[in-house]
């Protein structure tokens, strides 16, 4: 896996790196799709050192701890993949697909759970809030966490729009972003080399950069705020349960900035609903 050595390389940027670190780094290398399932002792136990080592490791590399460079590194090693590679890489489970695709979800939404940033997520929602309009760069099914967060940014009073579509119209919309507005990426899986160029664009205009992504990459590492969420699912299918969930969050924490404004926004709609007969009877 060319593509991983070399990341892995341009963590450790010609530092000098201990013999302990080097072993994990060389068993990441010989088998990182083995790697990015293994525990930290496990991973330790393949490499002959200790967890201590492996800790360290991660941490040397830029990562808070092995749980969190074991999933950057797995998102990592999807991304090489193909949807047909993804498909052979998730055989059938013994439990039924069924069972398995929830589990994936829960286990998705446990990692968040327990590594979510809560102030980058207020943080986030100010910058929506504060921005004259906000676009969202989404395409095909990583879209439907942008189309929430429009929606019902658009429902609590907010110029937020989903852009889906690419070329000349894409340029058009992103060219009306100017200083304090809001450009925000959903970019899961395979990154959209024309998604990071847009972004240039918008960023060089004075836009706050905002990406939810499931690794580290350029496009990340342009952002004012970067949300890494697990995308991992069942089958050739990416989650997009994690990309929700924390669009939900943006959503609620957004809600309690201008709550006058949120209610008054909310109580416009109702009316509208009302007036235009939208709505079922209960």
């Amino acid at each position: 896996m060319l593509q991983l050595d070399t990341w892995l390389e341009s963590l450790i940027l010609n530092r000098k790196v201990s013999s302990g670190t080097r072993l994990v780094v060389a068993t990441i290398k010989g088998d990182p799709a083995a790697a990015s399932y293994l525990s930290a002792q496990k991973l330790a136990d393949r490499s002959s050192v200790n967890v201590a080592t492996v800790v360290r490791t991660a941490q040397f590399l830029g990562f808070s701890g092995w749980p969190a460079m074991k999933s950057e590194l797995r998102h990592r090693y999807l991304a090489t993949m193909t949807s047909e590679g993804l498909l052979a890489e998730h055989s059938a489970p013994a439990a039924g697909l069924t069972q398995a695709t929830i589990a994936a979800d829960v286990r998705n939404l446990t990692v968040i759970a327990r590594t979510i940033d809560s102030e980058q997520v207020k943080r986030v929602a100010g910058i929506i809030a504060a921005a004259r309009r906000t676009a969202i760069v989404a395409s095909g099914s990583y879209a439907a966490p942008g189309i929430q967060l429009s929606h019902m940014g658009q429902t609590m009073g907010h110029d937020i729009e989903l852009l889906t579509s690419s070329g000349t119209s894409l340029v058009n919309r992103i060219k009306l972003l100017g200083a304090g507005d809001c450009f925000l990426a959903c970019n899961l899986w395979r990154s959209s080399r024309f998604v990071f160029s847009v972004a240039e664009i918008a960023k060089a205009r004075g836009a706050r950069i905002v990406v939810l992504a499931d690794r580290r990459s350029a496009l990340s590492d342009l952002a004012d705020e970067a949300l890494i969420v697990p995308s991992e699912g069942v089958s050739f299918v990416p989650s997009i349960v994690g990309a929700v969930s924390v669009v939900q969050a943006i959503l609620a924490e957004l809600a309690t900035i201008n709550p006058e404004q949120t209610t008054a926004a909310l109580r416009d709609v109702e009316a509208l609903w009302a007036a235009l007969d939208l709505v079922e009877p209960v």
